[in-house]
């Protein structure tokens, strides 16, 4: 049994440790204690139920959130088996191809794809020039058994005046494809004129009955809808199924066979059909995936190291949740502990151990971390489940099952638990140094700090601080990064944050010491506050710490958000003049006439942008099998030739290298910048520009307008040259010259704002001159301004995108515009909420232990805004050392971190890399509301809690 030990109360000594028994009955002792700790915990939670419910809500927030990102991402994220339905159905693989090469491929086609040894090996009677279906006899040979080819491709339905883009599938199921395709009702199409539509493009407006007016590129089709379906396709968007191609289509993803049969495609198979170009999705290996040792034989070395990556993150995410949960819910354990300090001294003078005082405390830690850890994941996926089911109407969003995964979340479960009962260590470690007396006496006054926990806290931070230095050193002057110890420097700015936070949190206890000592020149409220900070550091600590790594991670992120969001405003550039709303479209039919125009914009002047026409196929939507040529007009430089001027079309040979090419190839359709040149009306380049008279005569003259070139005139050559797709080497541009001419030049600086005049190309000439009159011109998109000079609403472009269609797109000229405002301000609002809950837990704290002092002032005549005044200045000065400690170390890792993330720059006039230094932006707004409003915020809710006058009662000597 265990000997009560009673303390020596004319010394204070602390509670003994608890004395050895012997054998068998140990066990049954620490059973015993640990039974009577988790009882007196659990009526200690129901009876002090704000107080757990503050510890428990500071764990579940961070248990919560995690939980609901995990189970998301693992929906979005379809692997393993679940890509066996939604790829095949119930065949048994899915190829794709084939490649000119090899294929080196992970467990499926989307992991460690890549190109093989050598060339593949051509499948007998395969033909490239026929599609899937044309091929399905020659893969079926191939693989032994029935396929259904797939060709995916898109096409226009049109739908009264709307144009809508859809993903048209041509596979025929009527084989019974399972969940690849299911008919929901209606009837199989048995005809080229018949057509499924799909419940995403009922959804978006696609009639679901009568006929369609499909066009594929450029070919009309009217089809006839005989029911609807639903395509487990994962990478298309869900538009009509057909059950053969439609006449213009071609494959937008190549051609697929989904192998039907009952003999599975093994990993053997698998590897023999790469050795043909093809890429395979296999459900009897995503059932038994290959070891890592096969995965290095099949030279899928990304799909280990992405495995690896993924293992890397997942203990870097725990690492961060307990440290975050630590830290979050150790100020309410501080308080729990220290609110309780008469019970546990009652307890050692009555014969508690110090082991039992300490199981007392951790007991509540493991009732509370118990509760959380239950109620955080519970939530998070619930709230995972909801996010899935609202994107997943109308058969949108995440189409795969809803995807829990118990192992992770019982680790973020256990990871909860431990940190509470890490938050319980700290208290409960000091319980061994309990002054009985004091306590009794309602002395509590911490020890020293220890000497070797800031020396700990010194060397973690310094490496940190090494870390992040060496990261930033390894961001070379182009942009590239270096690899340290196998791991990027994105990570490695990570690992050193996480280093220097917790370092800085061992140096707590002796800044509250120094900030005790040199309070004595601030106002007498503040202090008091100083001096009570620095003397019960056993609860201030863990409130300071916890507001440190809030708003150092915090400062950590906005400082690279905003240098990041500042490299992309120096790269913008405008699209057109401020106001103005430019309507885009990849093809010349697709824009609307301008009369549809005015019916949204009453009084609109609308200007059709035309440009060069080159005939490049590629342009059109259109893969190119066959020989053709291009149309160019390019300005040619002196000393260069016509073939010269064609820039990176041109092959390189001993008389024409990069630099040539730089030089000669500078402004034109094939231009080493922006590759268009504008053809508008004579005025509306007048307008635009802003030019005087003399440069007005000399355009209506058939000057050239460019951009970056000096001088009174400049050549212009337009011509045609030869391209051939099927060519295996670089081929003779063959050039024919049918226009050279020397011509004014009206040159306009090379600035963002000249590029946005100009439509963003380098090269203008007004229509209908000597110059240009018979240039083939192509309209790709429309500039919409008003008479009087406003800025087209957000309304009338969000009407004149539903008009125009999905295949165009509209965009409203107003300057650069950050996105992520929104995302900032919940941010900011977030951690201010976390810093005033520690904050205020902690000045609540103190004016409970303050009760005594609170009388005597009261007593002797201080009022309730006396009062007020001392307790705002508590929590002022809490959270204003917090956030400033916060604020400094946070921008060590910040500063390191903007420079990877904004190394990478482009100069956004010719569009070349560029070295630079980085960008950094220190965000000082955000983080003065942090530093200064936070905190008088916090003092406000402080002084606004004290209404009642404190209980005076007579003193007994």
């Amino acid at each position: 049994m265990t000997t009560l030990v009673h303390p020596d109360e004319r010394t204070g000594d602390a509670p003994r440790e608890e004395p050895p028994t012997p054998g068998g009955s140990r066990f049954a002792t620490w059973r015993s204690t640990w039974s009577v700790a988790l009882r007196m915990a659990r009526r200690d939670v129901r009876r002090h139920r704000g107080r757990s419910a503050l510890a428990v809500v500071m764990v579940v927030i961070p248990t919560l959130l995690l939980s609901a990102l995990v189970t998301f991402a693992a929906t979005s994220d379809i692997a393993g088996t679940e890509l066996i339905a939604p790829t095949m159905g119930n065949g048994q693989a899915l190829l794709e191809g084939p490649d000119a090469l090899q294929i080196s491929q992970g467990v499926s086609a989307q992991e460690g794809y890549g190109s093989g040894p050598g060339e593949a090996t051509a499948v007998p009677g395969f033909d490239r020039e026929k599609d899937a279906f044309g091929n399905a006899d020659a893969v079926a040979a191939l693989v032994g058994a029935p396929v259904s080819p797939v060709v995916v491709f898109p096409g226009r339905v049109t739908v009264g005046e709307r144009r809508l883009s859809v993903d048209i599938t041509a596979l025929d199921g009527r084989v019974d494809l399972g969940e690849r395709l299911r008919l929901l009702d209606g009837r199989w199409p048995t005809t080229a004129s018949e057509v499924l539509v799909t419940e995403a493009a009922v959804a978006r407006g696609v009639p679901a009955r009568g006929t369609l007016s499909v066009s594929v590129d450029d070919t009309a089709s009217t089809l006839t809808v005989v029911g609807t379906a639903k395509t487990g396709g994962m990478w298309t968007s869900g538009g009509l199924v057909v059950p053969a191609p439609l006449p213009g289509a071609q494959a937008s993803s190549g051609s697929s066979w989904i192998v039907r049969g009952d003999d599975p495609v093994t990993w053997q198979d698998l590897r023999r059909l790469n050795g043909h170009g093809f890429s395979v999705t296999s459900a009897e290996v995503l059932r038994n995936p290959p070891t890592e040792a096969q995965l290095r034989e099949a030279g899928a070395d990304t799909a280990v190291a992405a495995n690896n990556e993924l293992r890397l993150m997942v203990a870097l995410g725990a690492v961060m949740l307990l440290t975050t949960c630590t830290l979050l819910v150790g100020p309410a354990f501080a308080v729990s502990a220290n609110r309780q300090r008469r019970t546990l001294a009652l307890a050692a003078s009555n014969g508690a151990t110090t082991a039992v005082l300490r199981r007392t405390v951790l007991s509540q830690a493991l009732v509370l971390g118990g509760v959380s850890a239950v109620i955080g994941p519970v939530v998070g996926v619930a709230a995972a489940y909801a996010v899935v089911v609202w994107t997943r109407r109308d058969g949108e969003g995440i189409q795969a099952p809803f995807d829990v995964r118990p192992g992770l979340l019982a680790a973020i479960a256990v990871c909860a638990l431990l940190s509470t009962v890490v938050a319980a260590l700290v208290p409960a470690r000091r319980l061994g140094r309990l002054d009985i007396v004091g306590v009794m006496r309602g002395q509590s006054v911490s020890p020293r700090p220890s000497p070797w926990i800031f020396a700990t806290g010194v060397v973690l931070a310094g490496a940190g601080s090494a870390v992040l230095i060496t990261a930033t050193g390894a961001v070379m002057p182009d942009g590239g990064q270096r690899m340290v110890a196998g791991l990027s420097p994105d990570v490695l700015v990570v690992f050193g944050a996480i280093a220097l936070i917790l370092g800085s949190l061992f140096l707590v206890p002796l800044i509250l010491a120094g900030v005790g000592r040199a309070g004595g020149t601030l106002p007498t409220a503040l202090r008091m506050a100083a001096r009570d900070l620095a003397r019960h550091r056993a609860r201030s600590a863990p409130s300071v710490a916890a507001v440190l790594a809030a708003v150092a991670g915090l400062t950590f992120g906005l400082t690279g958000l905003e240098s990041d969001t500042e490299q992309r405003r120096a790269e913008y550039v405008p699209q057109t003049l401020a106001g103005e709303a430019v309507l885009s479209a990849w093809a010349a039919d697709l824009v609307p006439d301008e009369a549809s125009v005015r019916t949204i914009v009453p009084g609109a002047v609308v200007t059709q942008n035309r440009v060069v026409d080159t005939g490049d196929p590629w342009q059109t939507g259109r893969q190119p099998t066959e020989p053709y040529r291009l149309v160019f007009v390019n300005v040619l430089v002196p000393g260069c030739t016509p073939e010269q001027s064609l820039g990176f079309y041109v092959p390189q040979s001993e008389g024409v290298d990069e630099a040539t090419i730089q030089k000669c190839g500078r402004l034109g359709t094939t231009g080493t910048g922006d590759a268009s040149v504008l053809v508008l009306p004579a005025d509306e380049l007048v307008r635009r520009l802003d030019l005087d008279e003399a440069q007005a005569t000399a355009v209506r003259g058939g000057a050239a307008i460019a951009r970056g070139l000096d001088g009174p005139s400049v050549t212009v050559v337009r011509g045609t040259f030869a391209q051939d797709p099927t060519a295996q080497e670089a081929v003779d541009p063959d050039v024919e010259v049918d226009q050279q001419v020397t011509v004014p030049l009206v040159a306009v600086p090379n600035t963002k704002e000249s590029s946005g005049a100009m439509l963003q190309t380098g090269l203008a000439f007004a229509a209908d001159t000597a110059t240009t009159r018979g240039w083939p011109t192509i309209a790709r998109s429309l500039t919409i301004r008003t008479e009087d000079g406003r800025a087209i609403t957000t309304e009338q472009a969000e009407q004149l995108q539903q008009r125009a269609g999905d295949d165009t797109e509209v965009q409203v000229e107003r300057g650069f515009q950050r996105e992520d405002r929104l995302v900032v301000g919940i941010l900011l609002g977030v951690f201010a909420l976390l810093i005033l809950v520690v904050t205020l837990t902690s000045t609540a704290l103190t004016l409970a232990e303050q009760q005594t002092d609170q009388a005597t002032l009261a007593a002797l005549g201080a009022t309730r805004g006396t009062r007020r005044v001392m307790a705002a200045g508590q929590a002022f000065l809490l959270a204003a050392v917090g956030c400033v400690l916060g604020v400094g170390v946070g921008l060590v890792p910040g500063i390191a971190i903007a420079k990877p993330l904004t190394s990478d720059s482009w100069d956004p006039l010719t569009g070349q890399q560029m070295a630079t230094d980085g960008v950094l932006v220190i965000p000082w707004a955000s983080l003065l509301i942090l530093g200064v409003l936070v905190p008088l915020v916090a003092a406000a809710l402080a002084a606004a809690g004290i209404r009642k006058a404190p209980q005076v009662t007579r003193r007994a000597t």
